[in-house]
């Protein structure tokens, strides 16, 4: 029986050994995938993000907003995208609202753009530019302007701040393909 567990030891050792690598014929084992530091912090974080925000503002404390959760920079976290609502005289004028994007890291959030004014509804689209989807919004509500539709592109460290200046995309925006946010 002692000679059994010897020998099959030794036939587990025999196996394993040749399934070690061979560089020269490419064949062994196959190297075991690295394992992400890449974390997705959670809405909690997002929430306290926009509420700092909100205080480094003076902003009254009754502001209220939509926000969404999507990855933009497709590094597998999800930024987050603020569309503030309310009170309407702090946050919007006849044209539109501010619209805020958060960059997600590992232990938070930090901001990227502020961006004013827009109307949803909005498209983040399948296309890129920098790394980053673009975002597609429309201009409406401008007296002496006609309604158009932008591609808000980003442009290395942040999205356009006031998209009325942006060229109108030739396409119509309901042809992107991408994700509708704030309907």
């Amino acid at each position: 029986m002692k000679h059994f567990f010897y020998i099959l030891a030794l036939l587990c050792m025999t196996l394993v050994s040749g399934c070690a690598s061979d560089k020269e014929s490419g064949h062994g084992l196959m190297p075991m995938p690295e394992v992400s530091s890449l974390k997705d912090p959670g809405n909690e974080q997002f929430m306290a993000a926009i509420a700092e925000y909100v205080a480094s503002r003076n902003a009254p404390q009754n502001t209220r907003y939509d926000f969404t959760r999507i990855d933009l920079d497709n590094d597998g976290r999800r930024e987050g995208i603020v569309l503030m609502k309310a009170p309407h005289q702090y946050w919007c004028a006849l044209s539109g609202c501010r619209m805020m994007v958060f960059k997600a890291y590992n232990d938070g959030f930090g901001l990227v753009s502020e961006i004013d004014p827009v109307r949803g509804p909005f498209t983040v689209s399948d296309n890129t530019t920098n790394g980053w989807k673009d975002i597609i919004v429309r201009i409406s509500g401008r007296m002496y302007a006609a309604t158009k539709d932008v591609a808000l592109q980003f442009n290395g460290s942040s999205y356009p701040s006031q998209p009325a200046v942006q060229p109108p995309i030739r396409y119509a925006c309901n042809s992107v393909g991408g994700v509708r946010i704030f309907p």
